[in-house]
């Protein structure tokens, strides 16, 4: 004989229920981000169109990719971390957290992501970057949250002041490259990172 469904297993039938759409949505959500399907901006209001913002960019591959003129112009003074286990030399890398005390938004994503480049609005503003050094004799991780003034329509890269860099620490200095911010460029870099995001081509 079956007996009735009480209200304390309809409560735990609904709680799990809950816990499994849960789930569901957060792996949905965490899939969505790793597809990099838009690019990080500093607050949740949706972007201004491209000539109205900045663009700031850390990783000088996304500047030799999408802004091939201006590479060569841009001051590199160490070679950007690849992912490997071990480094024989000095690397660094450079990601932009956040600007005036808030962090990038980056959509609804579970797990926050290093940020490499994202457009802001323009003005004065404070931006909190985090450098990473590795080499030979280990890992190390520096902060830095500097005042800069940024133009409507323009690229700015993003790097460590090479000096301070040697001594292990952060002084972040924002180049502005002789380019301008357009619909042109957002496409490029919303394809670029869609080409480069792990597991994702423009063919799924």
């Amino acid at each position: 004989m079956q007996r009735p469904c009480g209200p304390r297993n309809a409560a735990v039938l609904l709680l799990l229920a809950l816990l499994a759409v849960t789930g569901l949505l957060a792996g949905c959500l965490d899939n969505l981000c790793k597809l990099r399907l838009y690019i990080y901006r500093d607050v949740e209001s949706k972007s201004l169109p491209p000539a109205d913002m900045a663009l700031l960019i850390a990783d000088p591959a996304m500047v030799a990719a999408l802004l091939p003129g201006a590479a060569s112009k841009i001051n590199q003074g160490l070679p950007w971390a690849p992912a490997q286990p071990a480094y024989a030399s000095d690397f660094y890398q450079l990601s932009i957290d956040g600007l005036d005390g808030r962090r990038l938004y980056q959509g609804r994503c579970l797990n926050v992501t290093p940020s490499y480049v994202c457009e802001v609005r323009p003005g004065s503003r404070q931006i909190m970057a985090t450098m990473k050094l590795m080499g030979p004799w280990g890992q190390q991780q520096a902060t830095d949250n500097a005042a800069v003034t940024l133009e409507p329509g323009g690229v700015y890269f993003l790097h460590p002041d090479w000096d301070q860099a040697g001594q292990k620490t952060l002084r972040l200095q924002a180049e502005r490259l002789p380019a301008s911010y357009d619909a042109t460029l957002r496409a490029k870099l919303l394809e670029w990172q869609r080409l480069h995001t792990q597991g994702r081509s423009l063919d799924n």
